[in-house]
């Protein structure tokens, strides 16, 4: 490193002797402390460059954090839930496709069959939320006669969590006098110990009135109006009724949902937008309403959303 000399004038009073000695000592002394404070600014000098502008540009982020997190520490406050509207019409019957349990606990714990626990948790929070409504009858899409081609472990787990759920429910459908009904166009591939449970719920709450739960599992509309088709075939052929007879309350008598009215509405999760082989029938004049959410992520609000966006609909009936 080349550093300049330091100059001191010569003094007539001063020995030269003296002189040469100060001018040694003071180079040295300066050289010292000019070394020092130079290495000092290398050192500082990178960390305010890079330090200052850090500081600077963190404030609006600092300022954006305190402006968030102050309420939620100080006076949380949620946002306020959506009320019913008492001039609204409610929906007798309401259908859900409860769409999107697996790719829900895919995404959030990694595991797809998560998703179908959770599910059947929230099936007990929207029947909830029907029969606060006034809702009479709910029926849910479980599992159709095509979910059979899903993996083996995951249709095992699926029959576990349905006898499971069967079980459960027994106690709370019994309190709140509800019918629990299950659905099956192909029963025949039910488990044993699935077909037991079922029997034991349906034995259990068929004498209650106040609501009707209908779960539709080894369920598909077409295997449905096929049976339908082949119940008044046998009819025809014993002579107890004559194929001219036949009309579309008939076919409605053979259905497995003849001791309901058909569904107001129709709702499906996921944001898929298909019928999937579901109440293909009994949905001729349904509202049908999308939500772009998984089923298991399905809140009150969201509930409330969908008999407001009931009401907004014409139900003309084709007229």
């Amino acid at each position: 490193m080349e550093l300049d000399v330091l100059y001191i004038p010569y003094s007539h009073s001063l020995p030269a002797s003296v002189y040469s000695g100060l001018q040694t000592h003071s180079y040295s002394s300066y050289n010292a402390i000019y070394n020092a404070f130079e290495l000092y600014w290398l050192c500082i000098l990178p960390l305010l460059v890079v330090g200052i502008p850090i500081c600077l540009s963190c404030i609006p982020v600092e300022l954006a954090l305190r402006s968030i997190l102050k309420p939620r520490l100080t006076s949380p406050t949620a946002s306020p839930a959506k009320q019913l509207n008492p001039a609204w019409t409610i929906p007798k019957h309401v259908a859900v496709i409860m769409d999107g349990n697996r790719r829900y606990g895919r995404t959030k714990y990694g595991i797809p069959v998560k998703g179908h626990h959770e599910g059947s948790q929230r099936v007990v929070d929207f029947l909830t939320w029907c029969m606060e409504a006034g809702v009479q009858v709910l029926t849910l899409y479980a599992f159709s006669t095509e979910n059979w081609n899903r993996d083996a472990a995951e249709v095992n787990a699926l029959m576990g969590i349905f006898e499971t759920f069967m079980n459960d429910i027994i106690p709370e459908a019994l309190t709140r006098d509800i019918r629990v009904c299950v659905l099956a166009s192909d029963s025949a591939r039910l488990p044993v110990h699935v077909k037991e449970s079922i029997q034991k719920i349906e034995e259990a709450t068929k004498n209650c009135s106040s609501f009707t739960l209908n779960i539709c599992a080894s369920y598909g509309s077409r295997n449905e109006i096929v049976n339908a088709c082949r119940g008044i075939a046998t009819q025809v052929a014993s002579g107890a009724i004559h194929a001219e007879e036949i009309n579309e309350d008939t076919i409605s008598r053979y259905l497995l949902t003849r001791n309901v009215p058909d569904p107001d509405v129709l709702v499906r999760t996921s944001g898929e937008l298909r019928l999937s082989n579901f109440l293909m029938y009994q949905c001729a004049y349904s509202e049908l309403i999308f939500l772009d959410k998984m089923w298991p992520a399905v809140t009150r609000d969201d509930f409330v959303g969908i008999l407001d966006e009931f009401n907004r609909r014409k139900r003309r009936f084709g007229k």
